[in-house]
């Protein structure tokens, strides 16, 4: 019969410390996006219509949509890469909800054909409240 090995707290608390210090020193995943993504801004949604996009954006009610700016990189043929950029923060008080701001997007050759990846993060709002429209 096997025996079981009992640990007392210290140990455990030893174990636990180390698994806790070796996690904290791993090398983080690094992204395969840009090295501007510190300004890619969360969007709460997006639609494109034409050459504009509508976004979603959280705000403290000051923002609009020159707080923003659309860049676009080609990443092959008819593909580009989209992302939205915060040139500015939003530092008025009230309390934070979801906004819809519209930007035109720069001129690409075939807007009709062309392919766009979203660089920005995407998430859902599970307490901001959306402003009316």
């Amino acid at each position: 019969m096997p025996t079981i090995h009992t640990f007392s707290f210290s140990e455990l608390t030893t174990y636990g410390l180390l698994l806790w210090v070796s996690m904290m020193l791993a090398t983080p995943a690094h992204s395969q996006t840009p090295q501007h993504n510190d300004k890619l801004p969360v969007l709460y949604g997006m639609k494109l219509d034409g050459a504009r996009i509508a976004i979603d954006v959280a705000s403290s009610g000051c923002t609009d949509a020159s707080y923003f700016s659309v860049q676009i990189d080609l990443a092959s043929p008819d593909t580009y890469h989209l992302s939205i950029i915060q040139n500015k923060e939003d530092r008025c008080r009230m309390s934070v909800h979801v906004i819809t701001v519209t930007l035109d997007i720069p001129a690409v050759p075939n807007l009709a054909g062309a392919r766009f990846v979203l660089l920005n993060r995407l998430a859902t709002p599970v307490t901001l409240l959306r402003s009316a429209p």
